[in-house]
């Protein structure tokens, strides 16, 4: 398999919906601004004429007061607005990484050494799913005669063949020699 290359995929039916859901309800919160901003251009608006009014005498100042109040509750109307479009903005966020993450995908270029689930069975989000090795990199520890030992040193080039690939030579080099004997 690919580095990034899908594994598995798990049935994400109803996380769908919810961002279906979620991307409504911020088509919902952004439309509610767009009113609110509506609605305190409107209260702005009248705010200055009621001013203007009162300032010449020609309007009560009770009116004057009523809307002023009204445009202070239009700022707060769009504030509270602003707020609610930024909280189910997140939740459509988190929405699209929970569905971002019904699909496994591999860590590494590699080969599937193992399947841990079969299709239709129930995971945990913390159960593996496949194990895939990276052969590229093998570590072989090699035991080697007595005799032998002094031949060898860490950092030697050697060749090594195994019986899993017949006939075929492996190149690698000696990281460490151990000290201690395997009296077996």
């Amino acid at each position: 398999v690919s580095r990034g290359q899908r594994l598995a995929k798990i049935e994400d039916y109803e996380i769908v919906e919810q961002v279906k859901q979620a991307e409504a309800a911020q088509e919902v919160s952004l439309a509610t601004i767009r009113q609110r901003e509506a609605d305190l251009k409107q209260a702005q608006t009248s705010t200055e004429r009621s001013r203007s009014l009162y300032e010449r005498q020609l309007l009560p100042k009770q009116t004057l007061d009523d809307n002023e109040a009204r445009y202070q509750a239009a700022i707060a109307q769009l504030d509270l607005a602003r707020a609610q479009s930024t909280q189910s903005k997140a939740r459509l966020e988190e929405l699209r990484i929970n569905l971002a993450n019904t699909t496994v995908t591999s860590p590494v270029n590699g080969f599937v050494a193992r399947r841990a689930v079969d299709p239709g069975a129930y995971v945990s989000q913390q159960a593996p799913v496949a194990d895939v090795v990276d052969i590229t990199t093998v570590r072989l520890v090699a035991n080697v005669v007595e005799k032998d030992l002094k031949q060898m040193k860490a950092g030697d080039a050697t060749r090594v063949q195994v019986d899993a690939f017949p006939g075929e030579t492996f190149k690698g080099r000696i990281a460490r020699v151990s000290p201690v004997l395997d009296p077996a």
